[in-house]
């Protein structure tokens, strides 16, 4: 599988991830409220690379 959906959906949750991770360290760290917005950002990257991971995989599929 080495479609560019796939590899969109990777990336989208490899930095969601990431952001997530980071976003709930430096809030415990500095108590600042505007890592809730990063971490909604993050969570919505994630979100969306999800799904283009399922339509690559889904296509993929049907084509063979």
């Amino acid at each position: 599988m080495n479609s560019k959906l796939f590899n969109a959906g990777i990336a989208l949750m490899a930095t969601g991830g990431v952001g997530i991770v980071l976003a709930i360290i430096l809030e415990l760290q500095t108590h600042e409220p505007i890592y809730f917005l990063l971490m909604k950002i993050t969570a919505g990257l994630f979100g969306i690379g999800g799904p283009l991971f399922g339509i690559s995989i889904a296509r993929k599929k049907k084509h063979h």
